[in-house]
């Protein structure tokens, strides 16, 4: 009976993968010793300890001592190997493609994520390192720049590979199925008369329920207060000191390992940065996103302000409005300023000039949105004079038709003066830019009657839909998803049987893309140069793209996508009195509970990765998107609005219906409008 004897730490994670109760495998120290031990047809793997800083000892004359006993043999990183002379390289966009059928379905496609490997090109490889376009197939084959992570030695029984590919359970590579069926294939290759052992991989991130488990009473709520939970743990939440690093910091870089920030834990009066990049380290951590969002700063007070009277929550949510609105200066400089144009318009970021230049509108309707839910659940009695002010400062620069464009730049405001925008006719047919922009015109007409932001938010409804399906710059989840809070919200305020039957045809349009397990696939956006999929290997990872390669790719979007979704049918099922939308809205409830993160790593568990592969039932998607990748962790954005739509269904209530909540001085409110608008200068 051949065997499989080891060169390893004990805790290895291949090693650890095929140790049983009632099977220890024989490990050894040194690879002479491995050798010495093994008989004709066993396996010796010699695997990298001391990857990445170390590579791993194999002389050369122990090649022609295992062609001689004839055992087969993998060596990990090695150090002195003929053909591996260049100095270890870092992956960056490269994952691994499979090109020998033992191992996996030809050119298929697996990552070890930011791993360290020997460059070289081999001609017997089974495994290469390489930048490809593709959800889970090299769409476009291998390019010449592919570089050999496993091959055969010639004249030898030896596989050779150029990186730790036993790290797959400690670096948290991907996709788990098919690291197993890499492994048993590779131990096919070195013993092929020998069916391969099961193997369990020794993960630390797994989906919190599987696909078809029944969900214990109470799940939403735990969901909702596990992701409060991890808002808390992930170090995420600045204090004093951790703010000031942010700041300088960001002027080097936007990611960095968690040991550049000083120990601390914040209580939202100094911000919260972004979130956690999408690269996996070889340790299993990933690196901070720096930047200190305005959105993710609001997002991130709306879910805590939601948390039980008692807790922690709701005091770090009110520090994180008023630092939101103070001392961050993302309302302060020309923004403050009355005689300015872009008075009362919140700024994308601080930290930088590049963050703090842009003001996009839908993040600024995200902010005054969760700043609003924020107030109406802490009971702030204030006259609400900031967010009125913020939301005439969007609408005044938005044109006739309700559009306002992606951004508007600082520069660019003043030298043009908010009439040049507020006359303007600009079509930007995108409810992922505009949607809740028009939201919160609809929530202000509702509070203080001024009619201009009903009347354009109408036109600009109805240029969206008269154009559906198939004429908006991006077609895709997203985007429909995004456009039902306002189509919703528009039967609040003027119920018409045309806008109640455009709401349903958006809601239709959705559901077709559910699946049996709740989640909701992702469709290729085509129309325009944005978020469209790579069309080449070399523009894979240049700039923002889908996490799916092609329409039908099996993966729902958390960061995009489905909380903003889920938010939406709750939104849409209360005026459509639908249970179909309500059922539907309940499966996609469902799903994202099953798919929350557990961990062991306190930094993720509670939150939700980008990309979930509902076929698999895995985190995995392409990972081409320049700035977030398949596996990053966003404070704020869907994964915020998920939350919020769970613990509003728990209450019996909407976003609406909270929101009503906040009561603002009516004449003060059109005060303010109408020194910010002057009547004079209305065109309407």
């Amino acid at each position: 009976m051949t065997r499989i004897l080891f060169c390893c730490d004990a805790d290895n994670d291949l090693h650890r993968a095929l140790t049983t109760q009632d099977h220890q495998p024989l490990r050894y120290e040194e690879p002479a010793a491995a050798l010495d031990a093994a008989a004709a047809g066993d396996t010796v793997l010699v695997l990298a300890d001391g990857y990445p800083e170390r590579r791993t000892a194999f002389p050369a004359e122990l090649i022609a001592v295992a062609a001689d006993r004839r055992v087969s043999v993998l060596i990990e990183y090695p150090a002195e190997l003929p053909g591996l002379d260049a100095e270890p390289e870092s992956v960056t966009l490269e994952r691994l493609v499979i090109t020998d059928p033992l191992l996996g379905p030809e050119a298929s496609l697996l990552t070890a994520h930011a791993c360290r490997y020997l460059p070289t090109r081999q001609p017997d490889t089974l495994l290469w390192l390489a930048r490809v376009a593709g959800f889970d197939t090299a769409v476009y084959g291998l390019p010449e720049t592919a570089q050999s992570a496993l091959y055969r030695m010639p004249d030898a029984p030896v596989l050779v590979a150029t990186t730790q590919l036993s790290r797959f359970g400690r670096g948290r590579y991907e996709p788990q199925s098919a690291w197993i069926r890499l492994w048993q294939g590779i131990l096919r290759v070195l013993q092929p008369d020998t069916e391969p052992p099961a193997m369990i991989i020794p993960g630390s991130v797994s989906p919190r329920f599987g696909r078809d488990d029944v969900l214990p009473d109470g799940a939403a709520g735990a969901a909702v207060t596990a992701y409060q939970d991890w808002v808390r743990r992930s170090g995420l939440v600045l204090d004093q000191d951790q703010e000031r690093a942010v700041r300088e910091l960001m002027i080097a870089g936007e990611a960095v390992d968690r040991d550049r920030l000083p120990a601390g834990t914040g209580d939202g009066s100094h911000g919260v940065a972004e979130g956690f990049e999408s690269t996996i380290q070889p340790d299993g951590s990933q690196r901070i996103r720096l930047p200190l969002r305005a959105d993710c700063i609001a997002e991130t007070a709306m879910v805590l302000a939601l948390e039980e009277p008692g807790s922690d929550g709701p005091a770090t949510a009110r520090n994180l409005i008023d630092y939101l609105r103070g001392p961050s200066g993302l309302c302060g400089g020309e923004r403050s300023d009355p005689a300015r144009p872009s008075y009362g318009l919140i700024g994308w970021g601080t930290g930088t000039p590049a963050w703090e230049v842009a003001n996009y509108g839908d993040d600024n309707a995200r902010v005054i949105l969760a700043w609003l839910l924020a107030d109406a659940t802490l009971d702030v009695p204030d006259g609400h004079r900031s967010l009125i002010t913020a939301i005439t400062a969007n609408f005044r620069t938005t044109g006739r038709t309700g559009f306002r464009g992606d951004r508007i730049d600082q520069p660019q405001l003043a030298e043009r003066g908010w009439r040049h925008y507020f006359d303007g006719a600009v079509i930007n047919p995108s409810a992922h830019f505009e949607a809740y922009l028009w939201a919160c015109y609809q929530w202000a007409y509702a509070a203080t009657g001024y009619r201009p932001f009903l009347d354009r938010t109408r036109t600009a409804l109805i240029t969206m839909m008269e154009r559906f399906p198939g004429g908006w710059r991006r077609n895709d989840v997203t985007e429909l998803a995004r456009i039902l809070l306002p189509l919703a919200w528009q039967l609040r305020v003027e119920p018409s049987d045309r806008f109640r039957g455009w709401l349903s045809d958006v809601v239709d349009a959705l559901l077709s893309r559910q699946d049996a397990s709740g989640g909701i696939g992702e469709i290729e956006a085509g129309g325009i140069d944005l978020f469209q999929v790579a069309r080449t290997n070399e523009e894979y990872g240049t700039t923002e793209e889908p996490i799916i390669f092609a329409t039908g790719d099996p993966a729902s979007d958390q960061l995009y996508s489905s909380g903003f979704a889920l938010l939406g049918l709750y939104e849409a099922a209360a005026v459509l009195d639908d249970h179909r939308v309500t059922e539907a809205a309940d499966r996609l409830a469902d799903y994202l509970i099953r798919i929350q993160l557990r961990s062991d790593r306190p930094d993720l568990d509670g939150s939700w990765f980008r990309s979930f592969d509902f076929r698999r039932w895995e985190y995995w998607g392409s990972s081409g998107d320049a700035g977030w990748g398949a596996w990053c962790l966003e404070l704020g954005w869907a994964p915020a609005w998920g939350v919020t739509a769970l613990a509003l269904r728990d209450r019996g209530s909407t976003l609406w219906d909270e929101l009503a909540r906040v009561r603002p001085d009516r004449d003060e409110a059109l005060q303010v409008i109408n020194t910010m608008i002057p009547p004079g200068d209305r065109p309407d």
